[in-house]
């Protein structure tokens, strides 16, 4: 039954919206997800029912979108002309509710589960470039939310807007960066008026979603430019801010951004406040790591990150932050048992060598909530046994470090599949 009432109020929120809505809409919306206990709606307005100044921008010609849900990116790619950028994104906060078939999943995630796809299209009919109004679908109240920016959707009432919070602000509030919102994807003001710049001219732009971060060719992480604590790095130089450093990640294979710190660390809008993190190897130092919170409690966002108690330099006091640490399910890199949980075991993993977390099979394998599917695999190395299934047309965006995307197939030859091996 929940499935279905998702149903009616995606179909609900499709229909063309006019191009100003500052006097309201009878449009249904979707639930509006997590927002600051300050925005809560209380009838002073501020700014929030202006429209927003739109910039004047070239358009593109062959606009395409790819939405990271765990990477929580909105990358804008034209081919034709090699335009390239990735804008930061709040995506659907990480469903709880074991009743819901996004259960385990980023509630973005449900226009996939729904379709079985992962392509949809954004007609840019059916934009609206000043939506204010939101109308709450189980009470009726309204509240002008959307603070007169761009609200372009791509799956029913699923839709890039703006970031909600601080909605009253002149600028048309500030996006916190994580698993925020009820299945739109929020964006900075500034961005969604870039965005919606340049594909509103395009009659129709492809989205394509996926679950995991997005990577490049060669394997890369595709980032906004301005890296942050936390984010993915090979060199110090990636970590562009200042003091960032670039440290190895020894569960799962790839550096991430981070700064020395003997007390204190430096915070940063949108992104979960920071703390000093002793470092074991190095008494009365530290490295920055973020605090686990709403927005990212589980640490998804980061590659092989799990929350984890720490204290400070010199100190006693505990904090939970995200740390290195395997999730432990199928296709999870390990160093040891420990690291693998939900019935898996450390496969492969020897003497400064990782394995990765997976069970023998004969025939089937189980999946998951929020994890890519498995798959019963006949391979030399490992034996018959469940692995990670993999899309080489996403640079196998599923699979960790130092693996690959190759095709396997069921101990009894009856189907094959792509799978993440460890190279």
């Amino acid at each position: 039954m929940r499935a279905y009432i998702w149903t009616l109020l995606a179909v609900a929120g499709c229909a063309a919206g006019p191009t100003q809505d500052v006097n309201g809409s009878n449009d249904v919306d979707l639930p509006l997800g997590d927002r600051l206990a300050d925005d809560k709606a209380d009838g002073n307005w501020g700014a929030a029912l202006t429209c927003k100044t739109l910039p004047t921008l070239p358009p593109l010609a062959h606009p395409e979108i790819v939405v990271s849900l765990y990477g929580q990116t909105v990358h804008l790619i034209d081919r034709s002309t090699g335009f390239d950028k990735v804008f930061p994104a709040g995506v659907g906060a990480i469903d709880t509710d074991a009743a819901n078939t996004t259960l385990g999943d980023s509630l973005s995630y449900y226009p996939i589960i729904a379709t079985g796809g992962t392509t949809f299209t954004l007609k840019t009919a059916n934009i609206q470039s000043c939506k204010t109004w939101w109308t709450d679908p189980e009470t009726g109240a309204k509240s002008p939310v959307f603070a007169g920016l761009p609200f372009m959707p791509w799956y029913g009432g699923y839709a890039f807007h703006g970031p909600i919070d601080n909605f009253r602000a002149a600028n048309g509030g500030n996006l916190r960066r994580g698993f925020v919102s009820h299945g739109c994807i929020r964006m900075e003001a500034a961005d969604v008026g870039e965005l919606y710049a340049r594909i509103h001219n395009a009659g129709s732009v492809p989205v394509t979603v996926q679950r995991e971060p997005e990577r490049d060719s060669a394997g890369v992480r595709v980032d906004i430019v301005q890296r942050w604590l936390g984010a993915e790095c090979s060199a110090d130089a990636d970590c562009n801010y200042a003091g960032g450093v670039c440290k190895p990640n020894p569960v799962g294979g790839r550096g991430f951004c981070t700064a020395r710190c003997t007390s204190a660390c430096a915070d940063r809008a949108g992104a979960p406040t920071s703390y000093c993190a002793a470092d074991a190897s190095s008494p009365g130092n530290g490295y920055c790591m973020l605090k686990t919170a709403p927005q990212n409690s589980d640490c998804r966002a980061f590659d092989h990150m799990i929350p984890t108690m720490v204290t400070r330099p010199r100190a006693t006091l505990k904090m939970q932050v995200c740390a290195p640490g395997s999730r432990g399910w199928v296709g999870d890199r390990c160093r040891a048992q420990a690291d693998c949980s939900g019935g898996t075991t450390c496969t492969g993993a020897s003497d400064g060598q990782e394995g990765v977390c997976s069970q023998p099979c004969t025939r089937y394998c189980s999946d998951q909530p929020g994890y890519p599917s498995t798959f019963c695999a006949d391979d030399a190395a490992l034996g018959d046994t469940c692995l990670r299934t993999c899309t080489p047309a996403s640079n196998a965006s599923e699979c960790p470090a130092d693996s690959d995307c190759v095709l396997r197939s069921r101990p009894d030859k009856s189907s094959t599949k792509y799978v993440c091996v460890p190279k």
